[in-house]
C-alpha cells in the first residue's frame, strides 16, 4: 500500500495520488493520440509513463495493462496496444474512481 511505503504519511500519500489522478486524462490522451498517429516512439513513452506512475501508486491492474502495451510496442506490435486502448480507458476510469474514494476524498 502506498501509505506503507511512505511510512504512514497520509497527507503525502493523498497529494501523490491526487496528482496521479489529475494527470490521468493527459497521460491517456497522449497514448491514444500517439497510437492513432502511428507514432510508436511516443506511444511507447506514453505507455511507459502510465506504467511507471501506476506501479508507484499501487494501481496494479492498470500497471500490468500498460506494461503489456509497452512490450507489444517494443516488439513491433502497436496494433495490439491499439486494440487494448478501450480496456485501458475503462480500467483507468475505474482506477481513478477508486483512488479518489480512498485517498483524494476520504470519508473518514
Amino acid at each position: 500500500m502506498l501509505e506503507d511505503s511512505l511510512e504512514g504519511q497520509t497527507m503525502l500519500s493523498r497529494g501523490f495520488v491526487g496528482r496521479y489522478v489529475e494527470m490521468w486524462p493527459q497521460r491517456y490522451a497522449r497514448l491514444q493520440t500517439a497510437l492513432g498517429a502511428g507514432n510508436v516512439e511516443d506511444a511507447a513513452e506514453a505507455a511507459l509513463s502510465i506504467f511507471s506512475s501506476s506501479v508507484m501508486v499501487g494501481a496494479e491492474r492498470l500497471g500490468q495493462m500498460s506494461g503489456d502495451m509497452v512490450e507489444w510496442i517494443k516488439q513491433g506490435h502497436p496494433d495490439k496496444a491499439q486494440e487494448a486502448l478501450n480496456a485501458v480507458a475503462l480500467c483507468g476510469t475505474e482506477t481513478m474512481t477508486d483512488l479518489k474514494d480512498r485517498y483524494v476524498q476520504p470519508t473518514g
